[in-house]
């Protein structure tokens, strides 16, 4: 089941509703953190909401994501993350990688019926992806705020 949906993040639930959808995640999380492995429980202890996204894409039999996280008061960093044996669906289009940036506005990472693990995000303004994978390469290197501006001068430069 996605604990984390478009409508749970619009405010379409109720208070009683969001509270018992907050605390089932929490549950699942904990759940599913055991049976996480190949690089896939990193996924879980990454903070990318607000992340933009700089490039997604399927290359080959992997799925790779470059993304910027972080914030002023933790500080920023360029998060490279590779995933093998991996196949991007786009669930909501929105998702265009390429024509414009999009940010991170919450993730879920579940293992599905046959053992691989599945990384679900939505993004804003709009879009939704999923990555199924067996495994996934992680690395964090130094960046600035500098680097988030430049990347809104550019797309702002060229739309």
């Amino acid at each position: 089941m996605r604990w984390l949906t478009r409508d749970a993040l619009s405010g379409a639930l109720t208070p009683e509703e969001e509270e018992d959808r907050g605390r089932n995640w929490a549950l699942e999380r904990e759940a599913v953190r055991p049976r996480l492995h190949s690089g896939a429980g990193q996924l879980l202890d990454l903070n990318v909401h607000d992340a933009v996204i700089r490039s997604l894409r399927q290359a080959g039999p992997d799925v790779e994501l470059r993304a910027l996280i972080g914030d002023n008061q933790v500080g920023y960093q360029w998060l490279t993350s590779c995933y093998r044996n991996a196949r991007l669906v786009i669930v909501e289009p929105g998702v265009e990688t390429g024509t414009s940036l999009f940010e991170i506005l919450c993730d879920e990472v579940t293992v599905a019926a046959d053992e691989t693990f599945v990384h679900s995000v939505i993004t804003w303004p709009s879009g939704e992806f999923d990555v199924q994978f067996s495994s996934v390469d992680t690395s964090l290197t130094p960046a600035d705020g500098n680097d988030r501006k430049a990347m809104f001068a550019r797309a702002n430069a060229s739309s």
